[in-house]
């Protein structure tokens, strides 16, 4: 009986250093992978946010860019990290909802892998044409395409995005024979509808808000269900006739799955202080974002459903990355 005794102690001894090392949380610097290149959206984000969690935390937080293969890079490098808060993912729904439906080999399991801290921002895509376009809304172009079937093309920007789901699910809702042209950013969609290469694009509402507002696109509808406060004039894409067609992106921060939930709280509290701030309110909204914060477990959620809400519009539109 004694080496029973002896080994509960033990027992004892290490579920109480646990728990008192999940309380001092953080003790040491923050990692945060971006699966995406410098320079982009979600990274000018993290570096936004970096600075902000050091002084709510006490810790550095340093960002680090893991971009490559649809965003599944960073996601399996924080995924098989160390649980311990320490390693943390900063990336759009692409990662969990999307890519994982339509890419080969995903190595991580989307719904399970990962502890969602909470949701920081979201933001729909624009459906735009050229100023000179005799379209003036998607059923406008939905009615040329039935006319002239495979003449009328879209922009997306590629395989898996948020633009080509919004797109397919428009043409499975409409019948209409419509051609997708991929392209690398929301950037090229707008040069490519500009120069006419395609009849209309999709970009963020993050690249294109104030290209509409100049005049030099104007906007057919908004991939969100409501209109955006920006553009009033622009409907939301339920109102112009697809509901099926609502797709945001939104952005969210994630640690590994088993990340003790005394760390988990720290940094939820931490990021929803943050997201109330209003000067990181101005900071987003100057990127063309809106800083709206949704805890973990909402999160979760939401990501549940969104999965298989778009696991049957990428079967229905035959959406795969070969």
């Amino acid at each position: 009986m004694k080496p029973i005794k002896t080994w509960g102690i033990a027992l004892a001894t290490l579920a109480f250093a646990a728990t008192a090392s999940a309380a001092d949380y953080p003790t040491r610097p923050i990692r945060l992978v971006v699966p995406y290149a410098a320079g982009g959206t979600i990274d000018l984000m993290a570096r936004m946010i970096g600075p902000k969690l050091h002084a709510a935390l006490g810790q550095p937080v340093v960002v680090e860019n893991r971009p490559g293969a649809g965003t599944m890079i960073g996601a399996d490098a924080v995924a098989r990290a160390e649980p311990d808060g320490y390693t943390l993912f900063l990336g759009s729904n692409a990662a969990f909802t999307i890519s994982p439906q339509v890419m080969p080999n995903v190595p991580y399991d989307p719904l399970r892998s990962f502890a969602a801290i909470g949701t920081l921002a979201s933001f729909p895509n624009l459906i735009l044409v050229p100023p000179q376009s005799p379209y003036k809304t998607v059923a406008d172009v939905i009615q040329a395409a039935r006319k002239a079937p495979g003449k009328i093309s879209y922009a997306s920007f590629g395989v898996g995005s948020t633009a080509q789901l919004s797109g397919e699910a428009i043409k499975v809702a409409s019948g209409a024979d419509i051609v997708e042209v991929p392209y690398k950013s929301g950037a090229q969609c707008v040069q490519a509808v500009l120069s006419g290469e395609v009849t209309f694009a999709f970009d963020t509402a993050i690249g294109s808000v104030q290209r509409v507002k100049s005049g030099q696109l104007r906007a057919l509808a908004a991939t969100s269900n409501d209109r955006l406060p920006d553009l009033p004039q622009v409907p939301g894409i339920t109102e112009a006739g697809y509901p099926s067609a609502e797709v945001i992106a939104w952005v969210g921060m994630f640690a590994p799955a088993a990340t003790p939930p005394a760390a988990r709280t720290a940094l939820s509290n931490a990021v929803r202080k943050l997201m109330n701030d209003p000067e990181m309110k101005r900071q987003f909204a100057n990127l063309g974002v809106q800083a709206s914060f949704v805890d973990g477990d909402a999160t979760m959620q939401r990501m549940r459903s969104e999965y298989v809400r778009f696991g049957k519009l990428v079967e229905q539109a035959k959406i795969r990355v070969n």
